[in-house]
């Protein structure tokens, strides 16, 4: 056979195309924010249990005696009938 009576064959190559749609609805807000307030919100939490659940080493005592002398106050005697209770 000769080189011009041989028949050449050609395939189109395959060609893969992927697609990638993108679909925008709108303003969209970070949730990093979030997140930054969430770990604040325990955090807080967590200081707040150790400072007033008493966990940081405090007292089990409760034998506490407080002496306070109450000042003597005289006041005059005042009588005022009540609007319900006047008698005619």
């Amino acid at each position: 056979m000769d080189e011009r009576e041989r028949e050449v064959i050609r395939e189109e190559p395959v060609v893969e195309r992927n697609r990638t749609t993108v679909i925008n609805t709108g303003e969209r807000s970070g949730g990093g924010g979030l997140i930054a307030a969430v770990l604040l919100l325990i955090v807080l939490a967590v200081v707040a249990f150790l400072v007033f659940g008493d966990s940081l080493g405090g007292t089990d005592k409760t034998d506490i005696k407080v002496d306070v002398e109450a000042p003597d106050v005289d006041l005059p005697d005042v009588d005022l009938p009540a609007p319900g209770n006047q008698t005619k």
